[in-house]
């Protein structure tokens, strides 16, 4: 299997090749093109990992399809596709060794290889809520590779000891961390006045030793910003 991430920057897209072997999943409606002899099967769960429609239902509820697409060869000869993000922004392959699970935020998760597998988790009432980014996360395990996107410019940073982002710009980060939500200016009734009165809400506070995937921009402050600025529907 080869993953090419391609055009960094505003519209990037991923370029997948399968050998004989080889399977890709991903969610259904990021495949825009592909050679004539793929195979694709769509289903409500992805092969070995279990959950049926209940899990499918749990993945809508994490911003994810309902249905996903696997892709294979029809006839043993190499397969080529291509699948894109809905939001504009970069592509990110991370690779997965089973030493750790990766948390996946707001239908970042566009897809993986045949030995990940994919769950969806409760991130919790305070990270849910007060994070801004939804109440439950797709998760990944197991060892290959997953492909996540951002909206806007897509950064990876190595956590050692504390790191703060801002809800709402987290994209994936490892399992090894500790995460907690406060307010970004401190914590009580101050640090909550401060953050209004600046502008800024809660922050995801990661502590120890992991890795961080954020965006530059905020999906949900996009909506907050147009949404009030568009017609009502008729």
């Amino acid at each position: 299997m080869e993953i090419t991430i391609r055009d960094t920057g505003l519209f990037g897209h991923v370029d997948v090749t399968l050998g004989n072997d080889d399977a890709f999943t991903s969610e259904a409606g990021a495949l825009f093109k592909m050679t004539s002899n793929t195979m694709l099967t769509t289903s409500s769960r992805k092969k070995g990992s279990g959950g049926g429609l209940f899990a499918a239902a749990k993945r809508m509820l994490a911003s994810a399809s309902f249905f996903l697409t696997e892709y294979s060869s029809k006839d043993g000869e190499a397969v080529r596709l291509s699948l894109a993000p809905l939001m504009p922004g970069d592509c990110a392959k991370i690779e997965l060794d089973a030493s750790c699970r990766w948390y996946c935020t707001g239908g970042s998760w566009i897809g993986c290889g045949g030995d990940v597998s994919i769950d969806t988790e409760f991130a919790g009432f305070k990270k849910g809520l007060a994070g801004g980014e939804g109440m439950f996360y797709i998760v990944c395990s197991g060892t290959g590779p997953i492909i996540v996107s951002a909206f806007g410019k897509l950064q990876k940073i190595e956590v050692h000891g504390e790191y703060n982002v801002d809800s709402g710009h987290v994209v994936a980060y490892q399992d090894t961390l500790n995460v907690d939500v406060g307010n970004a200016s401190g914590s009580g009734f101050g640090g909550f006045v401060t953050s209004g009165l600046v502008g800024e809400g809660f922050v995801m506070k990661f502590t120890g030793n992991g890795t961080v995937y954020t965006q530059s921009h905020s999906p949900t402050r996009l909506g907050q910003t147009v949404g009030p600025t568009l017609p009502e529907r008729s």
